[in-house]
């Protein structure tokens, strides 16, 4: 018994070390990249007919709409407080993530009038704060991760408060997340672990996948194609949706 415990030990601390290790089924096909001009973006979100893109930058704290080839189309009248996620929301709304503050920013597109919403909740480091965020227009709830410490998954009822939190143990940090209605699913980026991961609304792994993107910090899905915005390159990636 005293020989099988060097062995026991080492075996325990493999299985804690790789606690966060997920098995990553295959790689995504990438279709096209292209660059933006759009310093350190963090975020994205595409409207329903899958032609214009936003995102959000943590170092402007500004709110970009693009074409889905990459041009800036428009830079919004409005600055936030350290931007990280940023999704569609109803009657011509964005939702905007502010990580440090730890508020969620209503936004109207066309008059520039916002509504702030305070978050309550405890994390351990102010910068691993709300790092993506994204609505469910079938139930009228909205999603938004903590990126570490905890690593979160929060759901919001209509009134933007918190009605249920689901803890995260597939990824090293949770850096975007994004609505799937076609499969009633949720995708779910990771920056340091590399991975895009479909979930259930719980929050559970269903599947992982690889990509080599440094930095991926927003992701949209729409006509079976998936974006990957990366903060470090300043490009989105697209790569086929998996059936």
């Amino acid at each position: 018994m005293k020989k099988l415990f060097p062995i026991l030990f080492i075996v325990v601390l493999l299985f804690v070390s790789c606690k966060k290790e997920t098995l990553i089924t295959s790689q995504l096909e990438l279709l096209t990249t292209f660059s933006i001009d759009v310093p350190e973006p963090s975020g994205l979100a595409i409207n329903s007919s899958g032609t214009i893109l936003y995102t959000v930058s943590d170092h402007t704290n500004k709110v970009y709409k693009l074409a889905t080839s990459g041009v800036v189309l428009q830079i919004f009248d409005f600055t936030g407080n350290d931007l990280e996620g940023v999704c569609n929301y109803t009657n011509g709304k964005l939702l905007l993530a502010e990580e440090r503050t730890k508020n969620i920013i209503e936004l109207t597109m066309l008059t520039g009038a916002y509504v702030t919403h305070q978050m309550d909740y405890e994390n351990d480091e102010p910068n691993a704060g709300i790092e993506g965020i994204t609505y469910n227009a079938d139930t009228h709830n909205i999603y938004f991760l903590n990126e570490k410490n905890p690593d979160k998954l929060f759901k919001l009822n209509t009134s933007f408060n918190i009605i249920s939190s689901y803890d995260l143990n597939f990824a090293n940090d949770y850096s975007g997340i994004f609505y799937d209605s076609t499969d009633t699913v949720l995708w779910i980026v990771s920056d340091e672990s590399q991975t895009i991961n479909k979930c259930t609304l719980e929050g559970e792994l269903i599947e992982s996948f690889v990509i080599n993107v440094q930095k991926p910090e927003g992701i949209a899905i729409s006509n079976e194609k998936i974006y990957i915005v990366s903060d470090s390159q300043e490009r989105i990636y697209t790569f086929q949706k998996p059936n």
